[in-house]
This record gives structure tokens, C-alpha cells and sequence, in this order.
């Protein structure tokens, strides 16, 4: 069973984690998440619904796709996290360069 979905509506992907976003994950879900934006798209959303955990490995890789589209004007934004999460984004500074919008 795959950890993620990726649904392309558009220019906006849409990552459907479907566990934590650890450094187990992040290996697959990089080049996954490449590929589709080489196809086309400038918006990249994570749902965030069934994450508990998120690493530090989770954390760079939303990060250098954060990065990654801001060469590109493009936005990344984060749905459905969790208050620890957040919290945890927030600690970070990241919540507002990330968008997080918590369940």
C-alpha cells in the first residue's frame, strides 16, 4: 500500500499523506512529487488528515518544496494538520510560509 496519493486538478497537486511524513517516506515521495510538478503545476497542497508524525526529514522536504516553487511564483499549503503540528510549524516560523491550516 503506497503512504501518499497525489491527485493533479489543474496547475494544483494535491498530496494525500496517508500516514506520517517521515524519512521513511520522504525518499518515494520526493521524485513522485518531481515528476508531477515537471508535468505542470505551480500550487502544491498536503493533506495532512491521517499525519501524526512529521520528522525533520518531513520538515526540509517541505521546505525545498517550498523552495522549489517559489522560483516559480508557485505556493505550497498544508490542510488538515494537527494542533502538535502546528504548533510544531509554528515553533518553526513555518506556518505562514507553509500555510498551515489545522483540522
Amino acid at each position: 500500500m503506497s503512504e501518499f496519493e497525489i491527485r493533479r486538478d489543474g496547475d494544483r497537486l494535491e498530496v494525500i499523506l496517508l500516514g506520517d511524513l517521515t524519512a521513511s517516506v520522504v525518499p518515494v515521495l520526493k521524485p513522485a512529487l518531481m515528476s508531477a510538478l515537471e508535468e505542470g503545476g505551480t500550487e502544491v497542497e498536503f493533506d495532512f488528515d491521517k499525519t501524526v508524525v512529521i520528522d525533520s526529514t518531513g520538515i526540509g522536504f517541505l521546505i525545498a518544496a517550498y523552495n522549489s516553487l517559489q522560483k516559480k511564483t508557485g505556493t505550497v499549503r498544508i490542510v488538515q494538520a494537527s494542533n502538535d503540528i502546528f504548533r510544531l510549524l509554528q515553533s518553526m516560523r513555518l506556518e505562514k510560509r507553509l500555510s498551515v491550516a489545522t483540522r
